[in-house]
């Protein structure tokens, strides 16, 4: 993996440029708007990548000893872990792959350490791309679902490191991007999106309470994927 590759619109790079000199800037053209068709535009002209969000903040090593630190600060060994997990996906011939979003060590189970019947964590992840690597467009939130359970759909396969989670800010903590359209009425229509096309896939997890009856989340639709394979 090379030094990381900054991709905005045309009208954007000049400033970008002048914000990151020491990084390579690629553009898209300014009608690819919004983070999904990006997605699909990316795929196509870079065919293999690996994909971070600009909010994320932190990579963390999930199984760890007593008294040993999570976070992961070398760039070098980050760097590492996407190579290693790309060539595995290679040697597999899986086209999607990506880490848990499972956050913290005590969700770590220590007899699993790689799936190839979970969902990615939308922050980070990587493609090979081909035929079914697509992202339908007509959604606007929740694309790490589609792309998991579309390519499980089609491939009955999708690569994910269990052993480390790449964590971003929370979902209504960042300014521009998806958080200017991201809303419950916007999250609850690719909510149904989601499962018209996935169906009994795609589950409403249950909220929780503080125990003085408020829901503790801030997003009052949150779902998990399960995938029967």
């Amino acid at each position: 993996m090379l030094d990381p590759i900054i991709c905005v619109a045309e009208s954007q790079k000049e400033e970008y440029q002048r914000c990151n000199p020491n990084c390579e800037i690629v553009t898209h053209p300014d009608d690819v708007i919004g983070l999904i068709p990006k997605r699909n535009w990316m795929a196509k002209y870079f065919g293999d990548l690996f994909m971070l969000d600009d909010d994320v903040h932190n990579f963390v090593k999930l199984y760890i000893e007593l008294g040993e630190r999570a976070p992961i600060r070398n760039r070098k060994v980050i760097t590492q872990k996407i190579n290693e997990l790309y060539e595995l996906a290679c040697l597999l011939d899986v086209h999607l792959f990506g880490f848990t979003n499972k956050p913290t060590p005590v969700m770590f189970k220590s007899d699993e350490w790689f799936s190839l019947t979970n969902i990615i964590t939308g922050c980070a992840y990587g493609v090979r791309y081909n035929k079914n690597t697509w992202w339908n467009e007509s959604l606007k939130l929740k694309e790490d679902f589609w792309i998991s359970s579309y390519m499980m759909f089609k491939e009955r396969k999708v690569l994910t490191d269990l052993r480390y989670n790449f964590q971003q800010k929370g979902t209504f903590a960042s300014a521009g991007g998806l958080a200017e359209i991201r809303n419950q009425e916007e999250e609850r229509r690719n909510i149904l999106e989601l499962k018209h096309y996935f169906g009994d896939v795609i589950h409403l997890k249950k909220q929780h309470s503080n125990g003085k009856d408020k829901v503790v989340e801030k997003v009052q639709y949150n779902i998990s994927a399960q995938y029967p394979i």
